[in-house]
């Protein structure tokens, strides 16, 4: 518990507040659908799967008895508990550490933070957040908020030689679209395309709005083969779909790039965001409306 002393200086008078009690908060940030915030106690919680920890986590990837959280008053540390895929923090396996509020905590897929906060802040902290990792226009996850949830992915992933896909997806002649019939039809053809792009995708893949018409996805737990034959997918429903404005159909495709790495070989996430916007070039210029990947 963190105390914040707070006066009221009026001329001539000062008011002494009542000292503003801070008081941690375990906040589950993604999966999105098990977003929630749990008041953590002085003493010691247990977070797993199983049935008698204290925070249970639904992953088949965290174990039983994955890690404990000690709040003594002033600091929140986590011990991993001999976890089968481990304990990390900001990317990096860890034994025992002391969090702040700037830490992710990884385990499994689940991404979580440590908070201070006091009693009046929880009731708008949902609504904070989804403003803060939702694109306001296509309501999937922004730029900001992929970063964050690729941290677990990767460490995971380099942890148990599998692979992950990047997929860097770019509406074609977007601008034209723009120019020709306004932008209020570019917005929606930018949500359709957000749309068709959940649809089609499988739950467990990360997808946001990267920018402007771009749009990127990790993939993870499946191979090359497996991870092509999804961006082809992806690419065939955008191009069936009929996107209709004021009775009249807009011709729309999608170019896309996408990057491959294994276990060790997989580096920070903008190396590999980097490699597929490098193959969405390729796909761009060798004629768009196709995929382009590694040989």
């Amino acid at each position: 518990m963190q105390d914040l002393d707070q006066t009221i200086v009026t001329p001539g008078n000062t008011i002494p507040f009542k000292a503003l009690e801070l008081h941690p908060h375990l906040i589950i940030l993604y999966p999105q659908t098990q977003f929630k915030q749990i008041a953590l106690t002085k003493g010691t919680v247990v977070l797993g799967r199983g049935a008698d920890a204290d925070i249970r986590l639904d992953d088949e990837l965290v174990s039983r008895k994955h890690c404990s959280l000690t709040f003594d008053g002033k600091n929140v540390t986590v011990q991993d508990l001999g976890s089968t895929n481990g304990t990390y923090v900001d990317g990096n396996p860890v034994s025992q550490m002391v969090l702040d509020s700037d830490n992710r905590l990884q385990l499994g897929k689940h991404v979580l933070k440590i908070d201070f906060k006091d009693a009046s802040e929880e009731a708008f902290d949902r609504e904070l957040y989804e403003a803060a990792t939702m694109d306001p226009l296509t309501k999937i996850s922004n730029r900001r908020n992929f970063f964050d949830r690729s941290l677990g992915e990767l460490a995971l992933a380099r942890r148990n030689n599998f692979f992950v896909h990047a997929i860097m997806v770019d509406a074609d002649h977007f601008k034209h679209v723009n120019d020709t019939w306004g932008h209020q039809c570019g917005d929606m053809v930018l949500k359709e395309i957000a749309r068709i792009l959940k649809e089609e995708k499988r739950e467990s893949d990360l997808l946001a709005r990267y920018g402007g018409e771009e749009f990127v996805l990790l993939l993870s737990g499946i191979g090359v083969e497996d991870a092509k034959k999804s961006a082809e997918r992806l690419r065939m429903a955008v191009e069936r779909h009929r996107f209709s404005w004021k009775d009249t159909i807009i011709p729309v495709t999608i170019s896309l790039g996408l990057a491959s790495k294994q276990g060790e070989n997989i580096g920070k996430i903008e190396d590999l965001i980097a490699e597929c916007d490098r193959l969405l070039y390729v796909a761009k210029e060798g004629g768009r409306n196709q995929v382009a990947c590694e040989a």
